[in-house]
């Protein structure tokens, strides 16, 4: 996937990575919140921060459950769902590890330092630390990249890292086009990127004895050459170790990995079951749904490091959830667990042999490049397709079937888009607009949007003029297009709460802008047509406590993609408040006359500030000012 226009993705190379990955490790052995390469040698062009893992449960585990909480909003300012404004979830434990990062070192300043003396940043970490590392490249985005608008390359890469994030998260990285930023690095069996798709309930039993395990393990790595350290189950069980010994039970190691890959697989089937839209019965639907599962999620782009020397690179982050359970499968049924298991945890220290002998990266195989091949029965696919990719050919039917139900799910996102994309083009020629029978019949967004444009130039408020419809034929017309345009973007914001258009859809420029000249010129008239049919009864609610989504989504667009905060009454719907100043004046009378007046006077220093603060421009045609409004009720409030 491409990066984000205003910021720019740090290219790896294969010593880049490799110069991360021994900077990642070392800085395990450091009593330190995070290392760089620059206190050794200021004069790199990359610098590279690296940052430690953890060993205490408290750091991977907020509470018995998954320990997701919302992301901070202040760091994190684009990790959110624009139109519904809902925030992403992460790791409670891996994000306060990272607030006080930010609070309690010299790490701002430190990386200040770099951007300012125009270095390129490389954020990277090995296991804990690669969840730190993923923290600080969403912050020196949001930050530096979407708040100032600096432009520097930027990278982060992750060797065995644990999810961070929910769906929330994934799709937040995948609409600001930041997931080229992030490489991920995983090897085929690792348990650590899986263990965040447990709840800590599961595996809280031997979770303490894993993680001292594993920082026994960082302990005895020295600078020295050597050969892959293995990692070895003690036969003689847990209750026997000694304070010098680096293994743990064959039972506890294999129930901890059961435990694992029991969890992965209900969120992996869970996902793949909405992948593949299928016909299953009610009570097989309902036995998922109620089944609490993980929700963290991957996010960026992960590259696949197998035993058979080849190296995957994945960015669908539903085929990453399903590649990061079908590759912990035992290969063999013969194949004895507690072998495999152990396995398992040695792969989790295996990443120097990795990137050191075997790494290629402009060799990489992309996934998706794969797909027509990976249901070709065997004995017909081509010979070096197979070779080149056995371990994915290794893979069950079931675990191919659900990476291309991945894919095909992508697919069938950018076909809608395409759709609708349709709708909001004009016709071609003058003729072919010419050849419409009548108004009423179909027509193009930015066509209707040109209608209503010529029925305000021709009314000195159209506002008013809709809202009395004394021009009948006219007024109706016009109501028509109103309607069709809110049948269209009433679907639109369907389509996204439902997950049926690309991440990227909310981000595009052209539907940002197109969904703020519909609002600006049609929620006016709505706000008419609903002030129209009111009675003036006490029960009438008002029209911001019942304002579409239509026009709160694409609000949300305008003031996500210009970096403003949502604000309840905007340029489009303040004439609302003016109808209940309105009312409070002509009808209710339950206002004394001076706080009315008040209010008055606060919408018309609202609507100046909005033009003082280049919110809106005041030669901007598309934006109802209610001058007139403003001239009748000023008058009527003496």
């Amino acid at each position: 996937m491409e990066v984000e226009r205003d910021s720019v993705k740090l290219s790896l190379s294969n010593e880049l990575t490799k110069t991360a990955q021994s900077l990642s490790m070392e800085s395990h052995k450091q009593n330190k919140p995070f290392i760089t390469n620059l206190n050794k040698k200021p004069s790199m062009e990359v610098a590279i921060f690296a940052f430690p893992g953890s060993w205490e449960v408290s750091d991977w585990y907020h509470d018995d459950r998954f320990g997701e909480t919302e992301v901070d909003r202040k760091l994190f300012k684009s990790m959110c769902r624009i139109g519904e404004n809902r925030p992403a979830k992460v790791n409670a434990a891996f994000l306060k590890r990272f607030q006080d990062l930010l609070n309690d070192s010299t790490f701002k300043s430190e990386v200040e330092k770099a951007v300012n003396t125009n270095k390129k940043i490389l954020f990277t970490g090995h296991s804990y630390g690669g969840a730190i590392a993923s923290f600080a490249t969403l912050w020196i985005l949001d930050e530096y990249v979407k708040n100032r608008g600096k432009k520097f390359p930027i990278g982060c890469v992750t060797f065995g890292s644990p999810l961070i994030g929910d769906r929330t998260l994934s799709h937040a990285v995948r609409r600001e086009k930041w997931a080229g930023h992030f490489t991920h690095f995983v090897m085929e069996h690792d348990i650590v990127p899986r263990m965040m798709l447990s709840p800590k309930i599961s595996i809280q039993q031997h979770l303490p004895s894993i993680l001292k395990f594993f920082h026994k393990q960082v302990n005895a790595i020295d600078d020295k050459p050597h050969k892959s350290r293995k990692l070895i189950f003690s036969k003689s069980g847990p209750g026997k170790r000694t304070a010098e010994d680096r293994s743990i039970g064959d039972d506890e190691g294999v129930e901890f990995f059961e435990n694992v890959i029991i969890n992965a697989s209900t969120v992996s089937s869970h996902v793949a079951f909405e992948l593949m839209e299928p016909t299953n019965s009610l009570m097989e639907k309902l036995s998922v749904d109620f089944v609490k599962v993980s929700p963290y999620r991957p996010s960026g782009f992960y590259v696949f490091c197998t035993s058979h020397s080849q190296q995957f690179r994945v960015e669908n982050p539903n085929a990453v959830l399903q590649l990061l359970f079908y590759f912990l499968q035992l290969t063999d049924e013969s194949q004895n667990l507690v072998d495999f298991s152990s396995k398992s945890f040695n792969e989790s220290f295996s990443y120097e042999e990795q990137v050191k002998n075997v790494l290629q990266l402009e060799n990489l195989i992309d996934l998706k490049d794969l797909n027509d091949h990976l249901l070709t029965p065997n004995g017909t696919a081509d010979d070096a397709v197979r070779t080149s990719n056995e371990a994915l050919f290794q893979l069950s039917a079931r675990a191919r079937c659900c990476l291309i139900a991945a894919e095909e799910a992508e697919n069938r996102k950018k076909e809608n888009e395409k759709m609708i994309d349709k709708s909001m083009k004009k016709y071609a020629t003058p003729e072919e607009k010419n050849k419409k029978r009548n108004r009423t019949e179909l027509k193009f967004i930015e066509d209707i949007l040109d209608e209503l444009r010529e029925y305000k130039k021709n009314h000195t408020d159209y506002y008013e003029a809709f809202k009395l419809q004394k021009e009948h034929d006219v007024d109706f017309l016009v109501n028509v297009d109103r309607l069709k345009l809110a049948k269209i973007f009433d679907e639109i914001v369907e389509m996204v709460m439902r997950d049926d258009l690309p991440d990227e859809f909310e981000g595009r420029e052209e539907w940002v802008k197109v969904g703020t000249e519909f609002r600006r010129l049609f929620e006016p008239l709505d706000i008419g047509n609903y002030y129209r049919h009111s009675k003036g009864d006490d029960n009438n609610k008002v029209y911001l406590d019942v304002r579409p989504k239509r026009y709160k989504f694409t609000q949300r667009w305008y003031e996500h993609a210009n970096g403003m905060g949502f604000e309840l009454v905007s340029e489009t719907n303040f004439v609302a408040l003016l109808e209940e100043i309105k009312k409070e004046v002509e009808e209710t009378k339950k206002k004394p006359i001076d706080m009315v007046k008040e209010e008055f006077q606060n919408l018309e220093k609202q609507v100046q500030n909005w033009i003082s603060d280049h919110k809106i421009r005041k030669d901007d045609d598309d934006v109802f000012w209610g001058e007139s409004f403003f001239s009748v009720l000023r008058g009527k409030l003496g």
